[in-house]
Parts: structure tokens; sequence; C-alpha cells
């Protein structure tokens, strides 16, 4: 998570001054009397505290406040008014897509190029990485070597271990077969699976199949990404069946009034693979029929809302197979964390089915643990000894201050406890003393245990420590940080990436570890670790920028932020092609560079932290990047304005001088403005009123600005979009002489901020547009008066205004709400949050939408309906979070909040290629003993021809192509056959864009005794 202060220049001097003062009050006497030793604490001490961004230091949860506020925004904008989200909206709208939106070209994996990138072509999305980061490259803060997005989730074959499984937060499964080495690399499973989620929690590996695999959605660490239920595979990840569609989602039926129902543990009883158990943010579930079906067992007597499963671990020694589990809500802050002190570890034996019997094994636990009263148990992960399973080990954040409160060990299967003396929170430092207080155990924990030494212990924290135990299992002898992840002098710092989530244990020294920066093999020695990200793109993208002509020009540069790993930039120069972390690091929101004169080495570029903090280099990506907020930050860097954890900014390409674009603006809750490129405080104004509704809770981070946009066709209008679902237009944000559409790429070209700028909220009186967050805004490339609305949510919050994408325009005077018309252009759009839109510089009736379910696009947009197409050839089904296209109109770029970057060259006015509607209505009827007559319609004008695939059985899927027919066929006589057999059939129709979805399976049998064939009349061109 975050790890670096873009402003840590003006606090580290505050601390010397605080420090200088103090030392002169005191006197130079109490100075010499200070040890240099203490005074290399104390040193360290000023400059950590200086560097760290929002780590939360002696106690201080800010960071951890700042994660909660985040997902709960990312919750609002999906459940507001209502506050409450559809249980299967992924799945309905896969099913009305299906049904309803004609698809482009079938998903085409590119393959052979492991650095992730290539140039953007006119018939597939282009991966342009990373995979990975240079994190290395940055002019400042941490550096960390080579980095990804954030690992939830590991698993290695317990029969091969060079065959391993990782989970990402939004960017799917992925599989090594080469674990695991520097060279290791990942392939994606799930990038060509129309699955609704790419978010993954927990893996488990069958014990007495390594083929079976489960794998548990949504992201339960940190609550930004929903659960679609569990996915399994009995092939080693080749195809997959969604199991609990309807119990791990949001609001499932059952389960507590909660947004998520993420999934967070999983385990298969070594005794029977058909039992298994998972562990939910709400809940704790079994299935006794391989996931079939499922139930939700209460752990406690407690609320339900309490039972936050955050560890599952089996003995199968005993018979039946005993359950360890941990209950771990880890907030204080909600009413409902550990209500009657019921975080805890809970014990019970395996039933063949219903319900089993939990016990409390609070023997050796903290006061209050279980007695109906709340104690400081927050998270707990559990583990297990490879060669004694009745010695457990618990590592126990608290949840007042998410510090570690210790480690318990019980060596009698949980009879009784006993904190390991040297555990408590206090014994975590650095490689000077100094207490790591990470503050984040609600987020980043885990605890792995040797396989060949139950003794040793590695805790996964924000850093990597080992733990060993005495002999009597009673204490710590000794606590070693492996990696000092903020502490930059000493042995480790750089190798191992911040926020540990996951483990996975190998042999003696040899495990996996994931984190927030992707996957590592550690060796249990302090900086033993390589890390192994080779493929993964999996990197969490909030917006972005590419350079001018992207898709012509040699020298070119595509910029962006993400969470976790702040900004970076993609240099076609750069003969790796590997993306180079600049800035300051941290958490990297939106990004932007002057597109006329940025190179390494010149030109503005910008990059964000949280909450629009705001830093910028005068020369170039490689310079170092200073603050440069404006009057939404106070001077000694505290936040005045109320702002969005990824605050709007957006440099104006196309409104510039001959040599530099300079007009820059950022919202908060009003609009902020600079004409001289932004980079000096006095160069920014406020240049509105608050635009937000305000009716959304008030805790400086709601009603908010969430996008803003320039108008293509004018240099002083732009329009916002508020989380609280006003949308905003004004067409004096700038003024001047010079400030017109004529000036601009002439050296007169010059814009101020107008302080007196007039706004229009178009939202006001009208009855089209719903009361939902505005996702995302855009214009009309060629009429400022025309703008457009991306509107997130769900049709159920607001059953009177349905839509998820709305046009607005006005013809004459344009001042009031009264002047301008919305219509709503959802058309065939699932009923999905919309993030993002933009429209065709190079023709207007085409526009593309990015949403939580796939990217979309029409070529009219003025027709009544307007139909949409979606087009995600070798696109993979995640979060388009934002859509950008270069200055010189060629390039389309899809910031995704998963899977890193894909571009494609802007379509013709006929649009990218669709594959044909697929047929339906297919029949199958045996004609004789050995032939079977199909039967179908074509819903089509634009195939090719039809494909018809034939399997042996009636609930066969080992589908096999036996026919090829031409068009305009409705109709195919399979010949052949083998008396008394059944046959399954499926058909799709084909173009030169691929093929379609298939049709209904249609089965039949062939007739017990050979007859004659009958002739059975079909197109002519249908016979083989």
């Amino acid at each position: 998570m975050p790890t670096r202060e873009h402003r840590s220049r003006l606090r580290a001097a505050s601390i010397v001054l605080i420090a200088t003062l103090a030392i002169s009050a005191i006197g130079v006497a109490l100075v010499a009397s200070i040890e240099p030793s203490r005074w290399r604490a104390i040193e360290h001490a000023a400059e950590r505290s200086g560097w760290l961004r929002g780590v939360p230091q002696a106690g201080d949860t800010n960071e951890s406040a700042e994660i909660e506020q985040r997902a709960r925004a990312a919750f609002d904008r999906l459940a507001y008014p209502a506050n409450r989200i559809p249980p299967d909206w992924q799945g309905q709208a896969r099913a009305y897509v299906r049904r309803n939106v004609r698809d482009g070209v079938d998903f085409n994996p590119l393959a052979g190029n492991p650095s992730g990138t290539r140039p953007p072509n006119t018939t597939s999305w282009s991966p342009l990485g990373p995979a990975p980061i240079d994190n290395n490259a940055a002019s400042d803060g941490y550096k960390y070597g080579l980095v990804t997005g954030r690992i939830n989730a590991l698993a290695v074959d317990p029969t091969d271990s060079t065959v391993a499984y990782a989970g990402a937060t939004a960017g799917g499964l992925w599989k090594t077969t080469s674990c695991c080495t520097a060279g290791t690399t990942w392939v994606p499973l799930w990038e060509d699976k129309d699955f609704v989620t790419q978010a993954v929690g927990a893996i488990a590996i069958d014990p007495n199949n390594p083929a079976v695999l489960y794998v548990g959605t949504g992201d339960f660490d940190a609550g930004d990404q929903f659960s679609a239920g569990i996915m399994k595979s009995s092939d080693g990840g080749t195809t997959w069946t969604q199991l609990g569609a309807d119990v791990f989602t949001p609001f499932a039926s059952g389960t507590p009034n909660q947004p998520d129902q993420n999934v967070g543990a999983l385990a298969i009883d070594p005794r029977n693979s058909n039992t298994v158990l998972v562990g939910t943010r709400f809940g704790f579930y079994i299935s006794y029929n391989a996931g079939a079906s499922w139930a939700r067992y209460n752990v406690h007597g407690h609320s339900s809302e309490s039972q936050q499963v955050s560890s599952i671990v089996l003995d199968a020694s005993t018979n039946p197979t005993t359950a360890y589990v941990a209950i771990g809500y880890p907030y204080a802050s909600r009413a409902f964390g550990d209500i009657g002190g019921g975080n805890g570890v809970y014990k019970a034996s395996l039933p063949a089915s219903g319900a089993p019997s939990f016990t409390l094994l609070n023997s050796g636990w903290p006061a209050g643990t279980g007695s109906g009263s709340s104690n400081s148990v927050g998270r707990i992960r559990l583990a297990t000894s490879a060669q004694n399973p009745q010695i457990i080990y618990a590592q126990v954040g608290d949840y007042l201050q998410f510090n570690a409160l210790g480690t318990w060990v019980s060596t009698n299967g949980g009879t009784s406890w006993a904190q390991l003396a040297g555990s408590a929170d206090a014994a975590y430092t650095d490689c000077d003393g100094i207490s790591t207080s990470e503050g984040q155990d609600w987020y980043d924990l885990f605890i792995g245990v040797d396989p060949s030494d139950d003794k040793t212990l590695y805790i996964g924290r924000t850093s990597l420590y080992k733990l060993v135990v005495n002999a009597g299992y009673t204490s710590v002898t000794s606590l070693t940080n492996l990696a000092n992840v903020y502490s930059q002098s000493c042995a480790g710092y750089g190798s191992l990436h911040p926020d540990q989530h996951s483990v996975a244990m190998i042999a003696s020294n040899k495990f996996v570890v994931g984190n927030d920066g992707g996957i590592y093999l550690a060796n249990g020695q302090a900086g033993g670790f390589t890390a192994m990200q080779k493929g993964l793109d999996i990197s969490q993208f909030y917006a972005g920028q590419l350079g001018a002509d992207f898709a012509t020009s040699t020298t070119q540069f595509a910029f962006g932020g993400m969470q976790d790993n702040g900004s970076a930039s993609w240099d076609a120069a750069n003969s790796s092609l590997q993306w180079q972390a600049r800035g300051n690091g941290g958490d990297g929101f939106f990004a932007a560079f002057d597109p006329l004169s940025s190179t390494k080495t010149q030109g503005n570029w910008y990059t964000e932290y949280t909450y629009g903090s705001l830093s910028c280099s005068t020369t170039g990506a490689q310079g170092l990047f200073n603050d440069c907020v404006g009057g939404w930050y106070s001077p000694f860097g505290f936040r005045i304005d109320r702002s969005d954890w990824s605050t709007p900014f957006v440099l104006d390409q196309l409104h510039c001088t001959n040599i530099n674009c300079r007009n820059i603006v950022l919202g908060t809750y009003r609009m902020w403005a600079s004409g001289t490129g932004g980079t000096t405080r006095a160069g920014w104004a406020a240049v509105s009123p608050d635009l937000t509704k305000g009716n959304l809770q008030n805790d400086n981070a709601n009603n908010t600005i969430i996008d803003v946009r320039l108008a293509p066709a004018s240099p002083t209008s732009a329009v916002v979009g508020t989380d609280d679902g006003n949308v905003q237009w004004s067409s004096n944000l700038f003024s001047g002489a010079n400030c017109t559409q004529a000036a601009a790429g002439t050296a007169a070209f010059s814009c101020t901020p107008n302080g007196a700028a007039s706004w229009v909220n178009l939202t006001g009186g009208n009855a089209v547009l719903p009361n939902r967050a505005i996702q995302g805004v855009g214009f009309d490339p060629s009429n400022s008066q025309v703008v457009y609305a991306a509107v997130g949510g769900f049709n159920a919050n607001t059953p009177g205004t349905p839509g998820h994408l709305f046009q607005a325009s006005c013809s004459a005077g344009c001042t009031s709400p009264a002047d301008w018309a919305w219509v709503n252009k959802t058309g065939n759009l699932p009923d999905v949050p919309a993030d993002s839109v933009i429209a065709n510089p190079n023709n207007r009736k085409q526009v593309f939408v990015g949403t939580h379910f796939g990217f979309y696009y029409t070529n009219d947009i003025d027709a009544a309906p307007v139909v949409w197409q979606r087009y995600q050839n070798s696109l993979p089904n995640t979060v388009i979070k934002y859509l950008v296209i270069d200055r010189g109109a060629s390039t389309l770029a899809a910031f995704t909040y998963g899977r890193s970057v894909y571009t494609i060259k802007l379509p013709g006015p006929g649009g990218f290629g669709l594959v044909p509607n697929a047929p339906g209505g297919l029949s199958a009827s045996a004609v004789s003993g050995s032939q079977i007559h199909l039967s179908w319609a074509d819903n089509a004008t634009d195939e090719t021809n039809f494909q018809i695939e034939r399997c042996s059985g009636a609930n066969c899927t080992n589908f096999a192509l036996v026919a090829t027919v031409g068009v305009n066929t409705t109709g195919y006589n399979d010949t052949g056959l083998t008396i008394s057999t059944s046959y399954s059939y499926r058909v799709r129709a084909t173009n030169a864009a691929g093929g379609s979805d298939y049709t209904n399976t249609a089965s039949a049998t062939t007739l017990a005794q050979q007859q004659r064939d009958l002739f059975v009349p079909v197109a002519i061109n249908s016979l083989p």
C-alpha cells in the first residue's frame, strides 16, 4: 500500500526545524550527553518519518483509515443511493450480453513476448504492459526492483513444486510450470474466459488429486473487488466451472446484510475430497459434494455479522478430520467488530454432513475472549506443523491499532494456548532496533511454518520476519526483519516489496511470498528474495495518458498511476519495452505529461498520490518530482478541500502553444485550474464553487468530483462528474484574448484561470439522468455543448431512471439547466457500472465506453435506440477504469484495474470487426441407426459458414468439429454413426472476425437397429 509522501521533503524539513528548536531550548549539554549510537537511531527515525507516506507510526492508523475509506468509496459508487448491490449483477450482466450484445472477434491471446508489450493494431487490443515495472528507475522514494500488482493467494502443487498458481487482486489466476527462479514465467488461466470477476482471494489444491483446484473469488484483504463464487477446475486450470454463484455474492440470500462475501480461506479435507470448507468476510461454509451445493454454518453464537473467517487449517491425522477456524474481524471502529469477544480460534470434528459442532479454544488467550465482552483480538492467521499437526500457531493482530498482538502456540491440538514471550508488537524492529509499528495487520498478514522445522516461522506483515521458537515452545529466541522494507540502510532493503499477503511453503528455507508488488522466492535469509514477476501484467491502473501520434511516432511515451506501485512510464525507445517507475512511489492515480515537449529529460510530468497530492517534474520523466499542489492543500501539507482518493486532474493536450501544453485542471469538491503548467502553488486558482450535492457521508473523501474532461472543441470548456450524482459544465473555465480555438497551436496562445467562471448544474431538474455516481464524463469532439455521462451503480437503485450512458446538449443559451436536454443513450448496454466514456475525434458518432464488465462501442450515437457492440479481442474481461485517446487521434488506450494497459488503433466508420450473431434453437433427431438430423435458426446476415461440433454422450463436453457448412444453412445430416449411441451437438456461425457464441446443446440417440437412412431435405449447401 502507500509507501511515500510526495511532500516528504517539506515534512522532513519541518521535523528538522522542530528538532533544531528543541535542541536550542534544551541546551548543548544535553546534546553532548546523547551517545552516537542513539543519535543514529534518532536520525533514522526522523528520516523514516519524513520518507514514509501514510505508513502508520507508533499506533498511527491513518493509512488503515485511508484504505478502509477507499473500499467504502468503491462500495458507495456501486450502491448509492439505495446502499444495495444486486446479488448476482455480474452473472446477470454476462447472460444479458450473450443475448443482446454483438461481440467482436473471439479472444485471441497474443503469445511470444514475455515483456507483455506490443504496438497497437487495428483488429485486436495490444497489451502495453507493464509486465513487470522497473521500480528502481524512480527518481525518488523507495525502490524494490521488478514489481507488478498485488497477489492475494498462492498455491504450489504438492506433488510437483515446479507447478504453482497465483491469484491477483483483479487480474485473475496465473500458473507457472517453471517455479521457482528469476526466470519463472507466469501465464494467465482466465484471460480468455468470460468470467464475471478476475479477483482471487484464495486457492486450494486437492491433496488427493492436484489437477483439481478450487479458487475463491473476491478481494478479501482490501474489499475493493467483489466475489462471484468459487471457480473449480478438474484439469489443472484448463476448463472451469462456477460454483456457489448464488451464495458467495454481495447481499446473497441468507447471508448478513453486508456488501461483500469475498472469499479469503479455502480448505479441502484430505480424508474426503468432496468436503470443501470456505471462509468469507461474513461467514463459514461447507460443501459435502465437491462444490455442487453449499451451506452456511455459524461458528459462534454472537452476531452473524462478526463472523469473518480469516483462516482455516485442517488436521487429517485425526479421524474424522479436525478443522480449526479463526474468526478474526479486524476493526474496532465498526459497531459489530468482535461482538462478545467472538474473535478467536474454534475447533470442530468434520461430520459427514450438516453443521460441525465448534468449540472456542480460549485457554491461554486474552481475557474476554468468548466471554461476552470485547477484547483486543483482531485478525488471526493460522498454520500447523508438518511434522506434528497438533502444534498450531496463530498470528494475531489487535483491532485497535492493527499492530501485532502476538504469536500464540498450542502443542496439544488447541486444548491450551500460550503467547510466545517476545512476540508482541514491540519486538518487531528494523536493523537499528527502531520499532516498525506497522499498523496494517488487518490488511497484510500471514504466518508460515518451515516444513522441516516447526520452530522456524515466517510472519508476513508490511515487512517479512523470521521468528525462531525455543525448544519448549514458550518464547521467541530471535525475531529478524528479513526485508526491512522501509529502512534503506538495513540489509535486505529493496529486495522485497512491502505488504505481504500470502505464502506457500515448499521445503526447508524455500517458500514463495505474494505481496503488493508481486511474487518472490524466499530462502529464509535477510535479503534472500528473488523476484518472479515475468509475464505478470496485473497492475491496477486508475488513469493515464498517451503521447502524441502514438501509433505512428517513433518517439513515444505512455504514463499512468497504479494502486500500490506509484506511477510509471512506457518509452518506445527502451529496448526492453519495460515500464519504469517515476516520481515518489506509493499509490499512483491520475498522471499526465506534456505531449509536445516531454522526454525522459525535459518537459513537465505530473504524478499524484492520494487525495490530490500532486507532484511534478519540470525536467522530464527521470527528473525529481516536487510538490506542486495548489490551494486545496495548506503550505504545511495539510489537506483543506474534500477530495477523492483518486483525485482527477487532466492536462489539456489539444490547446497548447506551438511548443508546450500549459492548461491543467484538478477537481476536489470544486475546480482548480492553471494556465502556466501548474508547477507552482501560485499558478493555481479556484475556478468554481462547491459542485457536489453534498448528500453522502461527509468524511472529507465523499461528495467530491471523480472525473473531469476538457472540451476538444474549446479551450475554455470543461465538464465534471461527482460521486453524488452531479454533472456540471462550464464554458469559461479559462479566459484571455488569446485563449481561443484559433490561437491554439501558436506562440500567442495563453489562458488565465477564471475565478469568476460560471457553472451550469446539468443535473438540476432533469428527469432522465439517474441519481447515481457519475463515474466518467466526456465531450462531443466537435461541439463543446454536447457532453456525455457514464453512470455507475445499478438500475435497481434508481428504477425510475435506469441507464448507464447519457448525452446532454443545448442549442441556445446554455446558462441554466432548463437550456439542456438529457437523452438516455444506454441502448443495449448491460446493467453494469460504466466507468469511462470518450468519443472518437475522427468520427463524432463513434463513442467508446469502459465498464466493470468490458469494453463497448457504437458506430452511431445518434441512432434511436443506440446499438452497442462489445469488443474484447485480446482484452481480458476486467474493469476498464479509464479510456483515453492520444493527441494525434490515432490510438485508444484502456487503463484497466487489474490487467494493466491495452491499446488499439482507432477504427474507421464501420468500427471493429464483429462476429456473426449466434444461431439458435438447435434440435437433434435420430433418423436411423447411423444418422442424426440437426436443424437450427440462422440469426445472422454476415456469416461465412457454420461449424458443427459433436461429442459422444448426453452430457459430454469434449466437443470436436465434424463439419463446416455454408451461408444461410439451417440444417445438417450427420451420418456414419453407431447404432444405439447418444450424441450431443452444438453449432456456431463464423466469419473473418471469428466465431459466434454456440447454440444450445442438443442430444439424440441413434436407433437400436440399423435402418436404411432416410432422406431428410436440407439446404443443398448443408450436405456433408
